[in-house]
Order: C-alpha cells, then sequence, then structure tokens
C-alpha cells in the first residue's frame, strides 16, 4: 500500500484511490512519525502548538464510525476486568479522546482522521478477514493490533498514535489514577491558585 516511486509517487507517503483512478486524499508518514515519537500528552498538544501558523482545530466530533472504532480498540487493549482499575466502562474514554483531538491543528487532525479509517477497514485485506476491525473478534483485534505494530513505518505510527489516545483516555480521569496511587493535581492538594497564562517570573539583582 506505499507509494511507488516508479509512478513518481513520494515513499514517504500512502494514497487511497478510488475507482477511476482519482486520488481523493494523501496520507503522510511524518505525521505519524512525529506523533509516535512523542510520549503522552506532549503527542497531542505539541503538534498543535508547533509554530504560529498552527492553530488548534476547535471543537471536534468524532464519527460514528470513529466512536465504533475506538470503543472497540479499548475493549481489547484497556482490558481493566478482573483487575482493581476502574472499569473501563466508566470511563468516558471516547468522550476524553474526542476532546484531545480537538487540540491538534487542523492538517494533522485530518492526516490522523485518515489514519483511523485506514486501520479500521484495512482489516479486509489484511489477514483477509473480509471485515472491518469493529467487526473482528476480541482476539482477531488483539491480532490485527499487533501485525501493525510489527507492520511498515506507517502502519507501526498510526498503531502507535492509537494506543496513545486510549492511554489519553482512559487516564485523563483522575479516580482511575486514584487507583494506582495518583492522588490528583498537586496544584490542588497544596492549595496553589492558578496563575493562568501568567508570565514566567524575572530574577532581580541587588
Amino acid at each position: 500500500m506505499r507509494g511507488s516511486t516508479s509512478q513518481g509517487r513520494s515513499p514517504k507517503s500512502w494514497y487511497s484511490p478510488r475507482p477511476g483512478g482519482r486520488v481523493p486524499y494523501k496520507l503522510y508518514r511524518r505525521t505519524f512519525t512525529k506523533l509516535s515519537v512523542l510520549t503522552g500528552a506532549s503527542a497531542l498538544v505539541l503538534p498543535a502548538c508547533s509554530d504560529a501558523e498552527s492553530v488548534p482545530s476547535g471543537s471536534v466530533t468524532l464519527t460514528a464510525d470513529e466512536r465504533e472504532l475506538m470503543e472497540r480498540f479499548a475493549e481489547v487493549y484497556l482490558p481493566t476486568d478482573g483487575t482493581s482499575l476502574k472499569p473501563r466502562s466508566e470511563v468516558p474514554v471516547v468522550d476524553n479522546i474526542e476532546h484531545a483531538l480537538s487540540l491538534l491543528d487542523a492538517p494533522t487532525l485530518e492526516q490522523v482522521r485518515i489514519g483511523l479509517k485506514l486501520f479500521n477497514y484495512g482489516s479486509v485485506l489484511i489477514g483477509f478477514h473480509f471485515a472491518r476491525f469493529v467487526s473482528l473478534s476480541a482476539e482477531q483485534r488483539l491480532a490485527y493490533i499487533r501485525r501493525w505494530e510489527n507492520g511498515v513505518e506507517m502502519q507501526r505510527g498510526i498503531s502507535t498514535v492509537l494506543k496513545k489516545l486510549m492511554c489519553y483516555g482512559y487516564w485523563k480521569d483522575i479516580e482511575a489514577g486514584r487507583a494506582i496511587g495518583y492522588q490528583g493535581p498537586v496544584s490542588e492538594a497544596g492549595g496553589i491558585p492558578s496563575l493562568g497564562n501568567a508570565p514566567m517570573p524575572q530574577a532581580t539583582i541587588g
């Protein structure tokens, strides 16, 4: 599925052709490489704040397909049954992810959404499941995720971004964190008032 240099296409991008030879969108490898090497919330915040022209896309509403993908991915990636962790069903994982995506700039958000669609529909051919990821059994979904983890760079990048979104969506819930000893924001416990976007303190001499 990678671009072919013999046809004048960059090896750093994937194309999704439509019947008739039209190419509705291009998926850039560097987007997912950049997001996958970042950790935690920085993977979501930094791309949106990388330069003066990149601004958060604003309110984001996931499509029904995107929400279903997130739910099915979370079911096998965040197995809380039989553990002391807060049940995943009690954490608004997908809603938290929806908020996180609003922090991305518009071009990056578009790339991520294309990546989600590619991941969901890729199972039709990858592994010859002839069904979307959301329609696979739990065992098939886990095997499919592992296949992307060990795939080409684009696949690894997309699967890593999905996993980071899952972690963000679950651990954003403070009560979920308390199960592993997290006591909440230090500023709240210490009664430290929020200064908002206050200027950095300046050292004085004399």
